[in-house]
């Protein structure tokens, strides 16, 4: 009974290797490319994580922040903080905190000294990025799905893995949309494909 079960694990476990073989071979005969801008599953994971202890630390970190309003958004390790905060020194602690965060590349401090923007506010920054992110995912020219996007009183913050020439028409679409005030590129900047 003993050796019918071994055989039949044996069986089930070269079974299995061999369909992933046959599986594999039959995906085409190219080698698998990277995408550079393209963020792996890793990277989305480490970025969410940057995201939750940024705003659990930088409101741990003083009373002050009860009063302010943050957004805090990760991207391939490039975090930018947006939003209004009371004083410039929060401002500058909220950097501080991020800074020592595990997985940070880079930190774009756009946060504003002064009071938390209203409800309005919110309701049009919301609609100003669903209108940029739509017509970029609608555009051929635009890699759409490669693009953040964050609006904050009416600034559009674009963060991404793009080439240089993808970053601009990038931009140049999301300035068309009515109600944007300025429109800030925050790409990381990564080769052209070779031609």
């Amino acid at each position: 009974m003993r050796q019918l079960a071994a055989l039949l694990t044996l069986s089930l476990s070269l079974a299995s290797v061999t369909g992933c073989g046959a599986i594999m071979s039959s995906a085409g005969a190219g080698p698998i490319e990277e995408d550079d801008g393209e963020r792996t599953f890793a990277q989305q994971v480490a970025d969410e994580s940057v995201e939750t202890k940024a705003k659990v630390n930088i409101n741990a970190a003083s009373e002050g922040y009860k009063d302010a309003h943050l957004t805090i958004v990760s991207y391939n390790g490039f975090v930018l903080l947006a939003g209004q905060v009371p004083s410039e020194e929060l401002k500058t602690l909220a950097a501080d905190v991020v800074r020592d965060l595990e997985d940070v590349r880079r930190i774009y401090n756009e946060l504003e000294v002064g009071a938390a923007a209203g409800a309005s506010a919110y309701t049009n920054d919301t609609w100003i990025t669903t209108q940029v992110k739509s017509k970029l995912l609608a555009s051929a020219d635009t890699p759409g799905t490669r693009v953040k996007v964050v609006t904050e009183n009416g600034v559009v913050y674009l963060m991404g893995l793009l080439n240089e020439a993808e970053a601009e028409r990038v931009a140049l679409e999301a300035a068309e949309v009515r109600g944007t005030e300025r429109i800030v590129k925050l790409f990381e900047i990564i080769p052209a494909p070779a031609i």
